[in-house]
């Protein structure tokens, strides 16, 4: 910003030099790139899980929040927990319309390798804004192993970068033992859930609505209590 205020602080006579209106824009620039911060730096869009095959972030934007533009630059694959009102703004561009609200458990994946994407989202709801989100790590050379999903499975998303399929699990439905060839997150959608895996349980909640298992870790999938408990299962290409 000191750039910015200095460049005003010209003397009338400078703002008239085609130098100095050069030196406005230059600075004016600078400042626009400064306040564009990698999604992973965004406050509201928190990294709680990271290694060399994928990144796990946890959205949460209170209602009545804008978020700081930020620069997406890996595909990423989002699952709503918590539907909102919200709008989307680019740099230099107004507000775009309210979005419909996701649906619990919405699955959606953008593209972002080789056409990154920089926005701001606002929250113009009353209700917090919920996802958790999967960016694969990889620019390029994505796994051409074959996903692997239980017969009749229902897909969610299947493209370059991940696969996701829903998850359904009944209270007293004995754990059926899965497997994926590829490194996966289990995301909770509704209920509560526990994911048995090398030997010790993993409880899925309203405060912990996530897990990674790890390429080639047997695992079984259970629902605590007598309903109905769904996941989406992203496996990360």
């Amino acid at each position: 910003m000191h750039r910015l205020r200095w460049a005003f602080c010209l003397e009338p006579w400078a703002l008239k030099s085609p130098a100095a209106a050069l030196v406005l824009v230059i600075a004016a620039g600078v400042v626009a790139v400064a306040q564009i911060v990698p999604v992973r730096q965004e406050p509201h869009h928190r990294l709680v899980f990271e290694n060399a095959s994928l990144r796990v972030l946890d959205v949460n934007i209170p209602s009545g929040t804008t978020t700081l533009d930020h620069r997406h630059d890996h595909d990423l694959l989002i699952v709503s927990v918590g539907a909102a009102d919200t709008r989307t703004r680019t740099p230099g561009s107004d507000w775009g319309p309210v979005r419909p609200r996701r649906v619990l458990g919405e699955t959606s994946v953008t593209e972002y390798v080789g056409q990154p994407g920089v926005h701001a989202i606002q929250n113009v709801g009353v209700d917090p804004y919920r996802l958790i989100a999967v960016e694969n790590a990889r620019e390029r050379g994505w796994s051409a192993l074959p996903p692997v999903a239980p017969a009749g499975a229902e897909v969610l998303a299947d493209g370059r970068a991940f696969r996701a399929t829903r998850v359904r699990v009944r209270g007293g439905d004995a754990p059926a033992p899965r497997l994926h060839a590829l490194p996966s997150v289990l995301i909770l959608v509704s209920g509560d859930a526990v994911i048995l895996r090398g030997g010790h349980a993993v409880a899925l909640g309203s405060t912990a609505r996530w897990t990674v298992v790890g390429a080639g870790e047997p695992f079984t999938v259970a629902s605590k209590g007598a309903g109905e408990s769904q996941l989406v299962a992203v496996e990360v290409r």
